[in-house]
């Protein structure tokens, strides 16, 4: 814009030029060189709603979004703020050429199917448009869907509003930024609970501009670019009463699978906790497998980012053997490659990515420092404990669908043998999973831990690992619940019921949570 220009907005002593976005969204935060601006008093002209029930920030929000009871605390209003404040934020990264560009200043809107979501979404977009900056509503979606539409499109960032596997009088965001950039605690989540925190108008009109996107056709045809070669085959998939039922079980058919499926109807009501991590969200599907003679099952959780396998004699395959299972396949494309897990994984994924040439990358736990790790080392793929899987060609982002496919691809490519033969190599070591404690002081303990077992070799890079010949394990503070998360594996299974009775010694007995 040139300089004079009647329409150039420029702040007091500021070289460059704003565009009206940025204003905007200055105003609202009462940035200090508002008071003496001309601009203020026409991008101000709105009416102040009344203050609603003060929210505890710091309860909903967590480390990788924000949840919380739907009405209790989380409301139209937290909505509008939460959109309107991630606007501001993401418009905030922009340099100066990029503020000039209002064309290019979009945010990605999308939600699941529960019953408050829609509204929810709508409060969103209002909020994002009250900065200036264009909504793009994408209606109602998986989250990976939001990765997708964000890096396809280039857009600021996306908002997905899910509260993920939390009961339905749950509710919340996902934030992601450019690219698929993680946005958590750390990222940029802190930013936009300060700002959400400094906003008290709630009634600018929305100036920014709103349009609809259909992303089906492209969205199932970039998740199609990641399946291999895949024999007819049956499964059982559980979608839990959960946005899986969209577009899943077509692509599954489309690939010749012959679908069992269940709990397919979208109606806001779970028929199992959407978590698939708890083994009783399993037993249905574990049953069908069995029964109906399927070679696999996969349940994924309520917002289809998340997914756990069944063999098919409905054994439970854990997430870290998975990903074991599937490395090797990237390693023969790319020799060399990096292949990224969390520290809790077993010991069978790191020698898995040795034996098969790639580079073992250990990694704190949580979606920001996988996504961080992958992008640092380029590696085209990384799996977490929590049944998370990221792919580098889906912008580093996590997809349970995409993961379905690899893993129908690596069972046909081994016809004859059952998934379970395939797996049965790398359960060579014996673990606790993840169990839960209750303590008070988490860091003291912590502390306690890493003196006690100070003969291992101890590290802290996620709470403290501590490491022997013949067993290790990890005690971490949970980032989302006030717990500490103990996962324990030995090479037999005398020596890992030995060491878990003597670390319940020290931490006390298990929670149910």
């Amino acid at each position: 814009m040139p300089t004079g220009s009647p329409e150039e907005r420029r702040c007091p002593d500021e070289k460059y030029s704003i565009s009206e976005a940025v204003c905007r969204g200055r105003v609202v935060r009462h940035f200090p060189k508002c008071k003496v601006c001309k601009w203020r008093a026409q991008v101000a002209d709105a009416v102040s709603h009344p203050a609603a029930a003060a929210v505890n920030l710091d309860k909903i929000f967590k480390a990788y979004d924000i949840r919380g009871l739907v009405e209790k605390e989380i409301t139209n209003t937290l909505a509008w703020k939460i959109g309107c404040a991630t606007a501001m934020h993401l418009l905030g990264l922009l340099g100066a050429q990029g503020r000039a560009r209002p064309q290019d200043q979009w945010i990605v809107v999308g939600h699941d199917m529960r019953p408050t979501s829609e509204g929810l979404a709508r409060a969103v977009v209002e909020g994002i448009r009250a900065t200036g900056a264009g909504a793009v509503s994408i209606g109602q979606v998986e989250t990976p869907a939001v990765y997708y539409a964000v890096g396809t499109m280039r857009t600021l960032g996306g908002i997905q509003v899910t509260a993920s596997h939390n009961p339905i009088e749950y509710n919340g965001f996902k934030i992601t930024g450019p690219g698929g950039l993680p946005v958590g605690l750390g990222s940029g989540l802190e930013k936009i609970k300060e700002i959400v925190a400094g906003l008290t108008d709630t009634g600018l009109q929305p100036i920014g501009a709103l349009r609809q996107e259909d992303i089906s056709s492209g969205y199932l045809e970039h998740i199609r670019k990641f399946a291999g070669e895949i024999r007819p085959m049956k499964m059982v998939l559980d979608c839990s009463n959960g946005m899986a039922s969209k577009w899943v079980p077509s692509l599954l058919r489309d690939v010749g699978i012959q679908l069992e499926s269940l709990n397919l109807e979208r109606s806001g009501r779970f028929e199992h906790d959407p978590n698939p991590l708890k083994e009783s969200a399993l037993a249905e599907m574990k049953t069908r497998v069995r029964t109906s003679g399927a070679a696999l099952g996969a349940c994924f959780d309520a917002d289809a980012d998340r997914v756990v396998f069944v063999d098919e004699s409905g054994d439970t395959i854990p997430s870290d053997i998975a990903t074991a299972l599937l490395a090797p396949a990237f390693l023969e494309k790319e020799k060399g490659a990096t292949i990224v897990y969390d520290l809790r994984s077993s010991w069978a994924l790191k020698e898995e990515i040795l034996a098969h040439g790639g580079v073992p990358r250990r990694e704190r736990v949580g979606h920001s420092f996988m996504k961080a790790a992958m992008r640092e080392t380029k590696a085209p793929f990384g799996g977490e404990l929590s049944g998370h899987s990221y792919y580098r060609d889906n912008f580093y982002c996590d997809s349970a669908v995409i993961t379905v496919m690899k893993m129908l691809t690596v069972l046909s490519a081994h016809p004859g043998e059952p998934l379970s033969a395939l797996i049965k190599p790398l359960r060579r070591y014996f673990t606790t999973g993840e169990i839960n404690f209750e303590v008070a002081d988490k860091e003291g303990m912590i502390k306690t831990l890493a003196r006690t077992f100070s003969d291992g070799k101890v590290d802290f890079l996620d709470g403290v690992t501590v490491e022997y010949d013949a067993w290790w394990f990890n005690v971490r503070a949970s980032n989302t619940e006030p717990l500490l998360r103990l996962t324990l594996e030995a090479k037999t299974a005398e020596v890992k019921d030995e060491m878990l009775e003597k670390l319940i010694g020290i931490l006390g007995e298990p929670s149910e949570h």
